[in-house]
Order: structure tokens, then sequence, then C-alpha cells
């Protein structure tokens, strides 16, 4: 996980479409609450309306997941408790913001999401919008033992997620692409370096009207690979299609407990150290 100014930095120059004042950031909104409507026809998900549930969104951004997923609760007549945490100070304002325009109460939290067992417990923990690819392989464990930790005992796990690696396959790797077409915002990433150690592949975005730079690490990871590492913190997985293309929905049933974050706490010796190098 990178830290607070480089998201933020990113954000500022990629268009990753989370903002829902835009016209594509609310047609993503709007989408998301047809994708959990149908969502909620899963058995593990339908056993949990009852007529009071608790939500916590991870990696919230402007909270379009989160508050999509309160109205189609409350259609149901289920009165819902959301929770919503980003390390972006300016996503979680804008949050706290769209979810008072949409009538959802809710409270919003700048805090790593590696932390959030340390919140309480919840029926679902909601992470949507793709934010795996901001955990490397190392942190990708710790962020799961951490929503399990979270979780009721009876609760679910909900990730919305790309199969980035069937994705790379079938369309090619590509060095340079155009994240922001807008010509007061035009933008590209470059491909810097990989990192075998954390599985990253390191791209630089610049906005090229005023060369504003930024390299972050990106991680690429399939579907089969999210949900068997979520099945080590949750008795049960299931993997749903979420609509055109390489999306899916997996989810977690009920935390086994057995790994917690503390457990997780420490990197092991080849995170600290970096690959052995024979003298």
């Amino acid at each position: 996980m990178f830290d607070r100014g480089v998201l933020e930095r990113v954000y500022g120059i990629a268009d990753w479409k989370d903002d829902p004042w835009t016209h594509e950031g609310r047609e993503r909104y709007l989408k998301a609450i047809r994708k959990f409507r149908d969502l909620f026809k899963h058995p593990w998900l339908a056993g949990l309306l009852h007529s009071s549930l608790s939500v916590v969104d991870l990696g919230a951004g402007r909270g379009i997941g989160g508050v999509a997923l309160v109205d189609v609760l409350e259609e149901k007549g289920v009165k819902t408790r959301l929770v919503m945490v980003d390390l972006r100070r300016d996503a979680v304002k804008d949050a706290l913001r769209f979810a008072r325009e949409e009538g959802v109460d809710a409270e919003a939290y700048v805090m790593d999401a590696l932390e959030v067992y340390k919140l309480g417990k919840y029926d679902i923990v909601l992470m949507y919008g793709a934010i795996l690819a901001h955990f490397d392989e190392w942190s990708l464990p710790r962020l799961f033992a951490s929503a399990a930790e979270a979780l009721k005992d009876n609760g679910v796990i909900v990730i919305e997620e790309m199969d980035r690696v069937n994705a790379l396959f079938r369309g090619g790797f590509k060095e340079i692409i155009v994240e922001n077409t807008d010509p007061e915002k035009l933008s590209l990433s470059v491909h810097v370096r990989y990192d075998p150690v954390t599985g990253s592949y390191y791209r630089m975005f610049t906005r090229l009207r005023d060369f504003e730079t930024v390299t972050v690490p990106i991680n690429f990871r399939s579907i089969a690979h999210i949900a068997s590492t979520l099945w080590l913190f949750t008795k049960d997985v299931d993997i749903i299609p979420a609509g055109m293309g390489q999306l899916y929905f997996i989810l977690g049933k009920e935390p086994r407990k057995a790994i917690g974050p503390l457990d997780l706490g420490e990197d092991p010796m080849v995170v600290k150290r970096g690959l052995w190098v024979k003298e």
C-alpha cells in the first residue's frame, strides 16, 4: 500500500471515474445499484436481510459503492449503518457529501483499510471499484485478515474486482496507456519497472498540461487468485459475474478466525531485505 500523498496525486492525474458528480461517475453509481440488486439474490446475502444491517466500505473513494449498496438495502426495508474508509482525505469528505445528497446516513474515516478491524464488527465488509490493484502480494493477505476480523460471525465479505490476469493475457500488456482523454487533463501512464518481491508493476502517470508526474505500484491478479486467498480467511467463497467484461463479485462467508491481523504484523525477511544476492 502506498502513502496518502501518492494516492491523492495519482487520482488527480488518472481518469478513474470515482467522481459521482460527473456524467461517468453518475452512470457508474446507477450501474452499481443495478449490480447490487442482482447480487442480493445470492442466498448468502439474501440470508442477511433482517431489519437492520451494518456495512463498512473499504477503499470507499467518493462513496459510489457504499452508497449504492445502502440504497438497495433500504429499498428492501433494511435500516443500514454505513461506515466508509479511505486513505484520501478529499475522497472521505466527498463521500460524506455524496451520502448526504443521496439521503444516506453515513460515517467516514481517513484510515488505512489494513486497520479496519479496529472499528468493530459488521454484517458486510465491502470492497467495491477494483481497489485491490493498490495492494501488493504481501498487503493483500493483511487486508483480508483485517476484513475478516471486522466481520460478524455470519457476515459476508463482498469484493468487486477485475480479472486483470485474463485481461492482460487476452489483450496484452501495454507499455503506454492514455489515462485521461480530456484535452484539458490529458494524461498518460508508462511502465517503469517490475518488482518480483511485491509482485507490483510500477507505472509513471503524467499529466501533459503541467507535467505533473507520480509513480505508483499496480498489482494484477486473477479472480481465482483473489478468491483462493480470501478462502484462507473465510469459511467459504463464491464467484459471481458482475456484468459484461472481466468484472466479478467475490464473496467470502463467515470468518475462520485462524489468522488475524496481528499474526501478519511483521514483514517476512524477503520484504524487509529484498532479493537475496549471493556475495
